[in-house]
């Protein structure tokens, strides 16, 4: 066999060039036999630049990763991002200023104008968030309605207290163009002498949950009294999963009644933890350690796992009339596989979801819709839906047009007094009274006086829970309860 010359030369300059991305090579082969050409045949060979290839998946890496560090909905980083841009911080001089900025009333955006709303709302605070941060800060959207802003505090920098108030007020303003939305922004203050992301964050958020507690539009810098309620906070994330394990972290069940009976028709489930060095730990407080920790689904698991014996006993009972409800968080319905838990956990032990109830309580989802198809499937199966501390956050007018709530359970905020108080007394008789225009059951929480409850009764309300009637009880003595009170009816 026997290639000419010529194109072999050819064939070397083309490949050793390689100035062309693609190319084709034609070539000719001649078969000598007695130095008489007895065949030949011709072809092309197609030639690809491999560097070319090499270069192009090169790049794509590079956007994926980019797009991996950024949000999309407002172009700020997120929270990997933020990881990331805190290494830029290292050979900066400190101290450094992190603010943890939450949105107050956002959610009620979404509920009451819709998502589509809400996310042009998000693009628009971000960048009045933008306008304000000081020259190299790093800003990045954490969660549904939570930003971090991060900067070196040099002496041309702002002072961290006047950048909050200035902020607060700048997305406070009207937002021309999206309907009549007014939002308010509470923000957690933290000083630090190093750049370290998890230790800035974890000590604005407690200056932010100050703030919060202290109503909307407030700002909170982190300072030593904050310091003594970090470490109380770190010594229960600490015994958490002990207390969980050893059950001395379990829930409590306190009796909802009807108010002109006092009979038990349901119980809810309420965390109680007496922890040896710090005293009872409020269920909140629970449910921030357990998130924090990520002991969130076993302690869900250990409440579900209660709540089920309780309905097992009461069916035992013959008392299927009393039915048993768990609050779950959005964010809960979004992270995990809380549906499967349930109705699983309901089928293996035979038992009737009819007698389960699910209260939603307070918190904003970054994936709504995730959190509108769980409770849809947990609907469908029987289990009633509730929301909870009604008036506030979450639980808002709008939310009562969803078909799958069966339940609202008005906020014990607005009872308290509730005799006194001609203007609660108005606000609780329009939700009665919707309710029952939309077949929605309104019941009341933190009922403490004869006064309330007489009032609520007046009031259209026909069930309610609170320390009149009774305080939480272990579970033991809840199913005792009823039982009794179940043989004496016979």
């Amino acid at each position: 066999y026997f290639i000419t010359p010529p194109l072999l030369i050819a064939a070397a300059c083309l490949l050793t060039k390689g100035t062309l991305e693609n190319y084709i090579l034609a070539f000719a082969v001649l078969l000598f036999e007695g130095g008489l050409v007895r065949a030949s045949f011709v072809g092309q060979a197609r030639f690809r630049d491999a560097s070319r290839l090499r270069h192009q998946a090169e790049r794509l890496a590079a956007e994926m990763e980019r797009n991996s560090r950024e949000d999309h909905l407002t172009a700020l980083l997120n929270r990997r991002g933020l990881e990331h841009a805190i290494d830029q911080f290292e050979n900066t001089d400190g101290p450094f200023v992190a603010m943890l900025i939450d949105l107050d009333g956002f959610k009620s955006v979404n509920d009451t104008y819709g998502h589509r709303t809400g996310d042009e709302l998000l693009v628009r605070i971000a960048r009045r968030i933008e306008e304000e941060a000081p020259e190299g800060s790093t800003l990045a959207r954490i969660g549904g309605d939570e930003f971090v802003l991060i900067f070196s505090s040099r002496k041309n920098s702002p002072s961290p207290t006047n950048l909050a108030s200035n902020l607060i007020a700048k997305l406070a303003r009207p937002y021309p163009g999206i309907a009549s939305v007014r939002i308010g922004a509470s923000i957690g203050i933290y000083l630090a002498e190093n750049p370290g992301l998890t230790e800035m964050l974890l000590r604005a958020d407690i200056a932010l949950y100050t703030a919060k507690r202290r109503g909307r539009n407030e700002f909170c810098l982190f300072d030593a009294e904050l310091a003594r309620e970090l470490q109380r906070r770190q010594s229960i994330e600490r015994d958490l999963h002990s207390a969980i394990t050893m059950r001395s972290l379990v829930p409590w069940f306190q009796p909802i009644v009807r108010l002109e009976t006092e009979a038990v028709v349901g119980f809810e489930a309420l965390l109680r933890w007496s922890h040896p060095l710090h005293g009872p730990i409020s269920p909140p407080e629970i449910m921030t350690a357990a998130r924090e920790t990520g002991m969130l689904q076993l302690l869900t698991q250990t409440v579900f796992a209660d709540c089920c014996a309780l309905i097992e006993g009461l069916v035992k009972a013959d008392c299927r009339d009393v039915r048993v409800a768990m609050n779950v968080s959005p964010r809960e319905l979004e992270a995990g596989d809380i549906d499967d838990m349930i109705l699983n956990g309901l089928a293996a032990k035979d038992l009737p979801a009819t007698m389960f109830d699910i209260e939603i309580t307070e918190e904003a989802p970054v994936d709504p819709d995730r959190v509108d198809e769980k409770l849809g499937r947990l609907s469908h199966a029987g289990i009633s839906i509730a929301l909870d501390d009604f008036g506030t956050g979450f639980s808002t007018l709008a939310s009562l047009k969803d078909s799958r709530i069966r339940k609202v359970k008005i906020d014990q905020g607005f009872i308290r007094g509730l005799a006194k108080s001609r203007e609660d007394r108005l606000l609780v008789k329009a939700v009665i009274d919707l309710g029952r225009t939309l077949g929605i059951e309104v019941m009341a929480e933190g009922v403490e006086t004869e006064a309330d409850r007489q009032t609520l009764y007046k009031l259209g309300c026909r069930t309610a829970q609170g320390f009149l009637f009774s305080k939480a009880v272990p579970l033991h003595l809840a199913l005792d309860s009823v039982v009794k009170e179940h043989a004496k009816e016979l």
